[in-house]
């Protein structure tokens, strides 16, 4: 019996030598958010690259609250804030449902950043594009946010989180509401 199970262990080729799978390039990061403009790249990273998600409640401060679009709130009849344990859960609910998220900001001219040497009020548009398994157009998000951060030491943290949806889209709050789920 002995023999029996020593030749079967020998023919699954467990002493095998494999070979190792090649390193992959590490997620991209801004280890020490030492301004808000890293800070807020390091909220793109969380959502384009999976890797970066557990990263994501670390991005706000302790009082941090996200306030959806008052349209999204009246049309989806959703609760007007959440915090950022909800945000984490939805990151993680929202890669595991994914094949590629892509974020595009840009500064709104009409609206200028205030910025101080403690805060920051950040004006952005956005378009996101959720690539998700099965589907051959992305999801489409549309609109613009405004993000207030403060400096705590020597690290900057989002505070307020405040979305705005474009006529005729979806916003950036919605998507985050249907993957809270």
């Amino acid at each position: 019996m002995l023999l029996i199970l020593l030749a079967l262990l020998a023919g699954c080729d467990l002493f095998r030598v494999r070979d190792s799978d090649p390193p992959t390039k590490p997620a991209p990061w801004n280890s020490y958010a030492t301004s808000w403009d890293l800070c807020l790249e390091n909220l793109e990273y969380c959502y384009v690259d999976s890797r970066n998600a557990i990263k994501y409640y670390n991005l706000f401060a302790a009082n941090y609250s996200f306030h959806f679009s008052a349209q999204d709130i009246n049309d989806y009849n959703l609760a007007p804030t959440w915090t950022a344990t909800q945000e984490q859960d939805m990151l993680l609910n929202l890669h595991n449902q994914s094949d590629s998220i892509q974020v595009t900001l840009f500064a709104l001219p009409s609206q200028p950043d205030e910025i101080t040497a403690s805060e920051a009020r950040i004006y952005r548009e956005y378009e996101l594009r959720r690539y998700a398994p099965g589907l051959a157009q992305p999801e489409y998000y549309k609109g613009e946010f405004e993000l207030q951060f403060q400096k705590s030491g020597a690290y900057w943290y989002i505070s307020k989180w405040y979305d705005y949806r474009a006529p005729g889209h979806s916003s950036w709050g919605k998507m985050k509401y249907d993957f809270s789920q």
